[in-house]
């Protein structure tokens, strides 16, 4: 046996650790340990490391198929991950749809894991994995599904080269949930009844459309590449339009396509748009939040 493989014995760093529970933030899952976070898109992958001290270290981006990326960086990953462990954001082949009267309650979210038809009932594909984001005041719901089928794909790839995935998400869908949580609860009867909300994620787009209080309309489209500005605009455009003039406008993304950004709210600054994107946003949310 190899010392690094004893000491792991002796750590108890051999052993997989309890069940993921989500509502406790990642960084504090594995404290005192660096860990790495992935988020896999269509066409790119993007990486961040958090290390010992919970604090964001450097990371990175590659062009091209996560099953060819991987490999290049196994060594690097390797060691940005005490254990293997990583948490990754699933960019790519879901979509986010508008549902009303969803089972709530506290053990929601754990049985939308574990047993996903009793929460879903007929809505329920075994084929997908789910998460969901319920408004604080109506009975609207967004519902993410995710393609099963992708999701393990991803783990194999990871697990061929030594990593462990020790919780799965969805980018796009945690920077929209984080704007709701601003927007519609710690701001809650501040936002206006008409507003629009927009999220963007290295190639996927949801824009959410509340009017008289309540979620009307949602637009998601993943996978559609960074340079997709115009296919964008096509979508975000005739929703705003439904708004009475001057209605909020707020936008959010991972802040780390500068060009897809820009060109998005060059558009949307003269509907008055507020942006809240911040840097390191996604990393933060799906290590901090």
């Amino acid at each position: 046996m190899l010392l690094d493989e004893i000491k792991s014995v002796l750590t108890f760093a051999a052993f997989k650790p309890e069940p993921d529970d989500a509502t406790v933030p990642w960084v504090k899952r594995f404290e005192g340990r660096r860990t790495l976070m992935i988020n896999v898109s269509r066409s790119q992958a993007s990486w961040r490391a958090i290390d010992k001290k919970g604090r964001l270290e450097e990371g990175g981006v590659m062009e091209g198929e996560f099953a060819d990326i991987a490999p290049q960086r196994a060594e690097e990953w390797r060691q940005m991950a005490d254990g293997g462990w990583c948490v990754v954001s699933v960019n790519n082949r879901f979509i986010i749809s508008l549902e009303n009267n969803m089972m709530r309650g506290d053990n929601c979210v754990d049985l939308l894991r574990t047993n996903p038809r009793a929460v879903l009932g007929p809505k329920y594909d075994r084929g997908k994995r789910y998460a969901m984001c319920h408004h604080p005041d109506t009975t609207a719901s967004m519902l993410l599904a995710c393609e099963e089928s992708m999701v393990k794909v991803t783990e194999d790839v990871l697990k061929n080269i030594g990593l462990r995935t020790g919780r799965v998400c969805c980018g796009l869908f945690a920077l929209i949930e984080h704007a709701v949580n601003e927007l519609y609860v710690n701001k809650r009867g501040v936002v206006p009844a008409d507003s629009a909300l927009i999220a963007a994620c290295e190639g996927s787009l949801a824009v959410l459309v509340q009017q008289e209080g309540q979620w009307k309309e949602l637009r998601c489209r993943s996978g559609m590449g960074p340079d997709a500005v115009e296919t964008s605009l096509q979508i975000i455009t005739p929703l705003i339009q439904k708004l009475p003039q001057g209605s909020p406008v707020h936008f959010i993304s991972d802040g780390q396509d500068l060009r897809f950004r820009s060109e998005v709210m060059g558009h949307l600054e003269k509907l008055g748009a507020t942006d809240l994107t911040q840097d390191d946003l996604l990393w933060r949310v799906i290590g901090f939040h």
